[in-house]
């Protein structure tokens, strides 16, 4: 492992790890039944989230005082709601008490994580996420990405990367939900329904330029890393057998009838794979479970968040994957808490060898709209 980045590397398995076991945790401790608020724009937030966040920050924020954290959360409902709060607060506190904190030992490190020491501590970690600092060091991070499917029991992630002006050179995400054996992990069939119920899933990382690795998560260490190997560039599969992953078909402010436009151009069954975590899918792309993602807004006022894509994208392009915006552009990290779509247009991500087809196929969809 390369020197530059592994000390970064080794505290964001510390902290993935602990978050990962947390949220999974809450699952069992509730069966699958997790109450969720609602946040401003309507999606759903679970004390999960907002636990996770705080543990995260806080332990990094320790070691590396200087660095800006970028999260989805902010503290502003748990400030207005000290029932949550409190609820917060007690899933924070039985992290710290669970064992969860000694992982340090077997990641090589001989400081334990740092925890809140005061509800309020707890809340000014979780605030300090809200940072719209694109230069020099920023962790970003969504504590459950996929938090609907979070609440029905199936996939979700546990997403932190580290950019440095914008580059990402560090990645670790949590996937407490997915079952895999790491050392033949290659090409499963990944699914919502594939549940680990007896563990605590798997963890995917990556340092820019070393390769992707997976190991599995017990409750208090990591398992041994397997690397992934890196994919050739000769095209894979016939077009027929191509395999599109999608959202959960319904609400969403992409065009998924011009996604099925393409899949259909190219003579492929659409969806081929439904997930909705969007990092779930960058990781089911790393795995070789699919074969393409695509993102076509419906206009160039559409964004996306910076924390769907930060980590997944570097470990699918550590095994080779390509992505690029619609134009054929490389995605900009350095946009704040957004990545706009007039700087970024849409995005494709595909297998090594078929990047240039389908964006043709893109291209030719897009031109109807005219």
């Amino acid at each position: 492992m390369s020197a530059e980045y592994s000390e970064e590397l080794a505290h964001a398995l510390r902290v993935v790890h602990a978050a990962s076991v947390l949220t999974k945790s809450v699952l069992r401790s509730l069966q699958n039944s997790v109450s969720a608020e609602t946040k401003a724009d309507d999606s759903p937030v679970t004390i999960a989230d907002f636990a996770a966040q705080a543990i995260i920050i806080s332990a990094l924020h320790a070691v590396y005082p200087a660095d800006a954290f970028l999260g989805e959360e902010s503290a502003d409902q748990l400030r207005e709601n000290e029932g949550l709060a409190e609820r917060v607060w007690q899933l924070v506190q039985q992290a710290q008490t669970s064992g969860v904190q000694h992982v340090q030992q077997r990641l090589n490190s001989h400081t334990g994580l740092v925890f809140p020491a005061t509800k309020e501590e707890m809340l000014d970690a979780i605030d300090r996420g809200a940072t719209t600092q694109s230069k020099g060091r920023v962790w970003v991070m969504d504590p459950v990405d996929g938090t609907a499917t979070f609440m029905t029991g199936n996939q979700y992630a546990v997403c932190l990367c580290l950019l440095v002006d914008g580059v990402q050179q560090v990645a670790a995400i949590g996937c407490p939900n997915l079952r895999l054996n790491p050392k033949n992990p290659v090409n499963v069939k990944v699914h919502e329904e594939l549940v680990d119920e007896a563990g605590f899933g798997v963890l995917l990382s990556a340092i820019r330029g070393e390769g992707a690795y997976v190991r599995s998560i017990f409750s208090d260490r990591l398992g041994e890393p397997s690397k992934l190997d890196v994919r050739s560039n000769d095209g894979g599969k016939d077009d027929q057998s191509l395999d599109f992953i999608e959202s959960t078909l319904g609400k969403t402010s992409l065009s998924q009838a011009e996604h099925k436009n393409v899949a259909e151009a190219l003579g492929a069954k659409w969806p081929g794979t439904v997930i909705w975590s969007q990092q779930m899918k960058y990781v089911a792309l790393t795995l070789g479970a699919t074969d393409v993602m695509l993102r076509l807004p419906l206009d160039k006022s559409r964004y996306t968040h910076i924390w769907d894509h930060a980590g997944g994208q570097l470990l699918f392009t550590e095994v080779g994957g390509i992505i690029k915006d619609i134009d054929g552009r490389s995605i900009d990290f350095a946009q704040g808490r957004r990545i706009l779509g007039n700087k970024n247009y849409g995005m494709i991500a595909t297998q090594p060898g078929l990047c240039e087809k389908v964006n043709e196929a893109v291209k030719a969809v897009l031109a109807r709209r005219a």
